[in-house]
């Protein structure tokens, strides 16, 4: 197995590539910040984010994320600020992130539709000694092993209590991640476009169904989707099934512990050539949400995403 990662890892950063540096998050409709800039103060609450994803179990050198957002909206809920912190393992990867987000609310009759801006830096390291290889003398392992990388990202987004919408280039500059003297091997972050979407329907008066959707498009890659459909019963408890194209079938969960507090759960049934050699993907995620008092209530403020 140890032969095979280090084969992947080698295709991933060959001789001229656009790699794929973001990760997947299965429960993107619970965390919109961590997609779109313009998401920030949308639900008019101080609300702290964490999510914990442990991706192709039993997989040497498979990735690994956290994700800490935090935002709240300010001025009579006119404009939302937002912090996301991120750290990703992969192999000999590891990648840090700050980003700050902003957010220009306008109410409309129909919801508030928000624009969005973002900036931060990436910081990615690379420790090459840990790999296994067969020629010690390869250019690229002596190559420098940080990179700081400034970025910004830009989003718009459309909320009322029934419905969003969303699209985003987070991450717009295509910073270089590695490059060796010498040679052509070079090797660049990806641009990323998110398109995402979700409602809310009232089966009976207990029982509700939220489906949603999340689009990715990145350059020179295949276009990437995820259709989820969750059940919320007695607005307490969450329970869903998504099917992302071509990689996996999830299953998730939510529970609303009490007004602040909220925990969740997600599994990623592998159903790509790697079920062979993984048990799937698990993601933690925990939410804290605060409404504080002298706060203006706003009746266009989505509830539930």
């Amino acid at each position: 197995m140890r032969k095979a990662v280090i084969y992947i890892f080698l295709i991933l950063i060959g001789a001229t590539s656009l790699a794929q540096q973001r990760p997947v998050m299965s429960t993107y409709m619970f965390n919109g910040l961590a997609l779109n800039p313009a998401y920030a103060g949308s639900l008019n609450l101080f609300v702290a984010t964490f999510i914990h994803r442990k991706q192709w179990i039993n997989v040497e050198g498979a990735p690994t994320s956290q994700i800490l957002t935090v935002h709240n909206s300010f001025l009579s809920n006119q404009i939302g600020a937002g912090l996301m912190v991120t750290k990703d393992r992969v192999g000999v990867h590891e990648e840090t992130a700050l980003y700050t987000s902003y957010a220009y609310k306008i109410k409309t009759s129909a919801g508030i539709l928000a624009l969005g801006l973002s900036g931060g830096f990436d910081n990615r390291r690379a420790d090459f000694s840990k790999l296994n290889v067969l020629n010690s003398e390869d250019p690229l392992l002596s190559t420098a092993s940080t990179r700081l990388s400034p970025n910004f990202g830009t989003g718009i987004y459309f909320a009322n209590p029934i419905l969003y919408i969303g699209v985003s280039v987070p991450y717009i500059i295509e910073n270089k991640l590695y490059e060796v003297e010498s040679t052509t091997t070079q090797s660049k972050a990806s641009r990323y476009y998110y398109g995402t979407a979700g409602l809310v329907l009232d089966l009976n008066r207990n029982i509700k169904l939220a489906p949603s959707f999340l689009v990715t498009a990145q350059e020179q890659n295949r276009l990437s989707w995820d259709f989820n459909a969750t059940v919320i019963f007695d607005e307490i408890a969450y329970a869903g099934l998504s099917y992302r194209n071509g990689d996996a079938l999830v299953i998730l969960a939510q529970m609303i512990l009490n007004e602040n507090f909220r925990v969740g759960y997600s599994y990623d049934a592998t159903t790509s050539a790697l079920s062979n050699h993984s048990k799937g993907s698990h993601e933690i995620m925990l939410i804290y949400r605060r409404k504080f008092k002298n706060w203006r209530k706003d009746q266009g403020c989505p509830v539930y995403f």
